[in-house]
């Protein structure tokens, strides 16, 4: 990806649990990170003078929402092209192996699939127009 994003929002089903939404969020970061330049910063130094690897320079709001809240954003986000997206659903999730993953993901179509995390990244406007009436995840 090369497009600058301002925003990259995460939306975690409501109703998993915390170590399951952990795990999303992480599985979620990590294609982020691979995919959207620049969201790392570079490193920084303390005043010893030790480097401290960067962290993300944009905002990262983690969101929840229903597993229908999840499919709309990711069959709404399809249609802007100004928005990248990572999904992340329970076949992922359940899966064994990434065989098994594409395998088994194969078999379902797009709103048919068990969303339980999105990774939205885009301008402001954006992100907000898809997940903007979604409380923050406590």
């Amino acid at each position: 990806m090369s497009a600058k994003y301002e925003k990259c929002a995460f939306v975690i089903e409501r109703d998993l649990a915390a170590g399951l939404a952990m795990n999303t969020v992480a599985a979620l970061s990590m294609s982020v990170g691979r995919f959207v330049e620049g969201i790392v910063g570079d490193a920084v130094k303390d005043a010893d003078g030790q480097a401290h690897t960067g962290v993300t320079a944009i905002p990262l709001p983690i969101l929840k929402g229903e597993a229908t809240d999840l499919r709309d954003i990711v069959l709404k986000a399809a249609d802007l092209p100004d928005v990248f997206v990572v999904d992340f659903t329970a076949v992922a999730q359940s899966s064994r192996s990434y065989d098994e993953y594409t395998r088994r993901t194969a078999e379902l179509a797009t709103a048919d699939l068990p969303y339980i995390g999105v990774a939205v990244c885009g301008s402001k406007s954006a992100v907000n127009k898809l997940t903007g009436s979604l409380p923050l995840y406590r």
